[in-house]
């Protein structure tokens, strides 16, 4: 879907949920290339800026609940196809944060391109909080009990935080091009966006960074106190099999065709069988209290 909106010194051509008619459209009237567009519905296609005859391609990633991936929290391409009076957004699922844009920050072609990356930069800080609460939540439930869902929640924020660390270095290597970029950063206005912007995503990249490696030691952690309960669980069930097998042994013993003491009679050798029996047992599980297996 096409929205156009004539600003004082440029137009903004925002293509948001781009069907094969808009495409086409966008070969036909803006003389968009087809490589170009290929690489525009290219869901994995990575952060960078490209120089072509009659425009400049900035392609940078923004955070997206997307239900249709394995990874809720993943990142899609936002394509931003600049020429000297025309500014065109376009991506494949609907951009929010392009809602945000105020009045003022589309006074020039320049500011309006930063205004964007410092938005998207705003965004992944905002899903990053989102994504520590969950972690949170996960671990109060699995203090009290280590249940798998809250596990695989936690391996799923993980990919979130690796696609997050990608997008955000990408974005800055973009902004690092387009500083490089004659007369882009020029006015006080866009140096000052400019620095504003690497500065949020330097704080995401910090962010990702400290909230990685804080999940990881909840999950090292957890992995330990499973191991630990499961050791603990099969030594428990070693003793019992060790304790049962006392009476059968017993038993089987003077079960046999063999001639025992006071086998004539039957109530001395009960009482001798139950006697050497509730020693055994009462050793044994003298022994197991003694080393705190139970």
């Amino acid at each position: 879907m096409f929205v156009t909106e004539k600003l004082k010194t440029f137009s903004w051509v925002n293509v948001g949920n781009p069907d094969h008619e808009d495409f086409e459209k966008l070969q036909t009237e803006y003389k968009i290339d087809e490589d170009t567009i290929s690489d525009i519905l290219d869901p994995d296609e990575q952060p960078r800026f490209e120089v072509e005859d009659d425009y400049k391609v900035i392609i940078v990633r923004f955070p997206i609940i997307n239900r249709e991936m394995d990874t809720l929290w993943h990142t899609e391409p936002l394509s931003i196809i600049y020429s000297s009076n025309r500014v065109i957004t376009v991506c494949r699922k609907r951009c929010d944060l392009l809602d945000k844009l105020k009045k003022a920050d589309k006074t020039s072609r320049e500011e309006f391109i930063l205004n964007i990356i410092y938005y998207i930069a705003e965004s992944y800080l905002r899903s990053l909080k989102e994504l520590n609460k969950r972690v949170i939540d996960s671990k109060k439930i699995l203090l009290e009990r280590v249940r798998k869902k809250e596990l695989l929640d936690l391996l799923d924020v993980e990919n979130s935080y690796t696609l997050y660390m990608a997008g955000l270095k990408g974005n800055v290597a973009v902004l690092d091009k387009l500083e490089k970029v004659r007369g882009f950063v020029k006015t006080e206005e866009t140096k000052e966006l400019s620095e504003d912007a690497r500065i949020e995503l330097s704080q995401g990249i910090e962010v990702v960074t400290s909230y990685s490696k804080m999940l990881k030691s909840i999950k090292e952690t957890f992995e330990s106190v499973i191991n630990m309960d499961s050791n603990t669980y099969i030594n428990r069930l070693t003793m019992w099999n060790i304790i049962l097998v006392v009476p059968t042994v017993i038993v089987g013993y003077y079960g046999m065709n063999v001639r025992l003491p006071f086998a004539d009679n039957a109530q001395i050798a009960t009482a001798i069988f139950v006697l050497i029996m509730v020693l055994l047992l009462g050793f044994a599980m003298f022994s197991l209290i003694r080393r705190r297996v139970f």
